[in-house]
């Protein structure tokens, strides 16, 4: 009897234990938005990106997103560098366009103030340095941020078209979809 009360009670701790991990993740939500905004070449290009075939690059942007809403996006100044088209093929798929290559973080405010930190991979497909325009892809990962957000983690996937503006200036806008969890 005394067997079967320790294994009752074990039986019940542990769906307990496992509920609470369950709970304790939060759901899955979908996010979705429409962005557009500015990228500005950094010139002169600090040293340490211009020595390894570089040129630095600021972005900032706004638009709508669920489920923030209206939100800024603000990427931390970062270098872009020219891929290297290895094997041929990579080059091909291009379209013969040169392809630039960069790793940043950026950080996203929603209209309530909360942030949401992001890391993230960027292409640019052409020479932004000399064609009028090009296509433009964002591989994001989610990692917290302030408030609700602090814990936050997720991915998402942004593409959109990049317009060269002169004078180091190309405007960008683009979409993203992916999911976070809070």
């Amino acid at each position: 009897m005394k067997r079967l009360f320790a294994i009752t009670v074990v039986m019940l701790l542990s769906s307990a234990m496992f509920f609470v991990v369950v709970c304790a993740a939060g759901p899955t939500i979908p996010t979705k938005g429409r962005w557009g905004g500015t990228t500005t070449f950094i010139i002169p290009t600090p040293a340490a990106c211009g020595a390894a075939g570089g040129v630095a690059v600021s972005a900032e942007g706004k638009g709508v997103a669920s489920p923030w809403g209206a939100s800024t996006w603000v990427g931390d100044p970062t270098c872009l560098f020219p891929l290297i088209p290895v094997p041929p093929t990579d080059y091909i798929s291009y379209g013969g366009k040169q392809v630039f290559q960069g790793f940043g973080t950026a950080t996203i405010t929603a209209a309530n103030g909360g942030e949401i930190f992001l890391e993230m991979v960027f292409t640019f497909i052409g020479n932004p340095l000399a064609e009028t325009q090009g296509q433009w892809t964002q591989d994001v990962d989610i990692n917290g941020g302030t408030g609700s957000a602090m814990n936050a983690v997720g991915h998402a996937f942004s593409s959109g078209v990049w317009t060269n503006e002169g004078g180091g200036n190309l405007s960008w806008e683009g979409t993203h979809t992916g999911t976070i969890e809070y």
